[in-house]
């Protein structure tokens, strides 16, 4: 492979030319996170139907407790003053992040292989992990607060309306960032602090392909919920192996081992 620029011989796995710096095809080839997605898809057309159990507890433990406490909080829980807002924020902040691993805990069992197999009694296996993906949605929680308090305020006191611009920026680009971290912090054996780290490091230069696959992925998922909930015991699955196939992807060209 030669940079298209300068015409310089590149290594199978370079995403930049070491002369003049231009982007290699690899990060919108070999590297799409659309194209991964489609090989994901054709991989699991057969096995929908074996992952219904597995599928099932997830939603039924984390998918709906999860609305729920949505629905909740928007119609029955009202913050007046400063130290309810904040008791109601540090409240939702840790219900979220009791039920969230739930639809989190499959991660623990697939990204040790390249199998498209899960099973109910792999992930019941697998609760042993569930600390483990608690910290991490708690880890995720306080940054959705704390960047919630810094772009909208507290009630009473008037923000920058640019600042909801900038929250909407945040939430996308952390939800790039945190996506791989689940198979990275598996496949790694190190903890979800450090697996976040790892992913915003290393993989700032496909960061877009990440981000590509989660609102894909987000969108899938929030109509099936919408359709009845049906639908998510067909993008559940390809979402868990979606994000693990194209993590796994990311580390076959080495792009934790070391850092532009």
């Amino acid at each position: 492979m030669r940079c298209k620029k300068c015409n310089a011989r590149l290594a199978e796995h370079d995403l930049w030319c070491v002369f003049c710096g231009m982007v290699s095809p690899v990060i919108h080839t070999e590297l799409s996170s659309m194209s991964s997605m489609k090989r994901t898809r054709k991989a699991l057309k057969a096995k929908y139907s074996e992952m219904v159990p597995a599928t099932g507890f997830s939603i039924i433990m984390g998918v709906i407790p999860i609305a729920v406490l949505i629905w909740v909080f928007h119609n029955y829980i009202h913050t007046d003053g400063t130290s309810q807002f904040l008791l109601t924020l540090m409240a939702k902040a840790l219900l979220f992040s009791l039920v969230a691993p739930f639809m989190l805990l499959p991660f623990s069992r697939i990204s040790a292989s390249d199998s498209y197999e899960l099973k109910l009694s792999a992930i019941l296996a697998q609760l042993k992990h569930y600390p483990r993906y608690f910290v991490f949605s708690l880890i995720n929680a306080i940054f959705f607060v704390l960047i919630y308090l810094i772009c909208f305020g507290f009630p009473g006191f008037a923000s920058d309306p640019i600042l909801r611009l900038v929250w909407i920026v945040l939430l996308n680009y952390w939800a790039a960032i945190v996506a791989p971290a689940p198979v990275i912090m598996e496949r790694m054996e190190i903890n979800p602090l450090k697996a976040i780290a790892l992913s915003y490091r290393h993989l700032h230069d496909v960061r877009w392909n990440t981000y590509l696959l989660v609102l894909v992925l987000g969108i899938l998922n929030i109509l099936a919920f919408s359709l009845a909930i049906f639908p998510l015991l067909f993008t559940l699955p390809l979402s868990w192996f979606a994000i693990r196939d194209y993590t796994i992807r990311l580390e076959q060209y080495e792009l934790f081992d070391y850092r532009m």
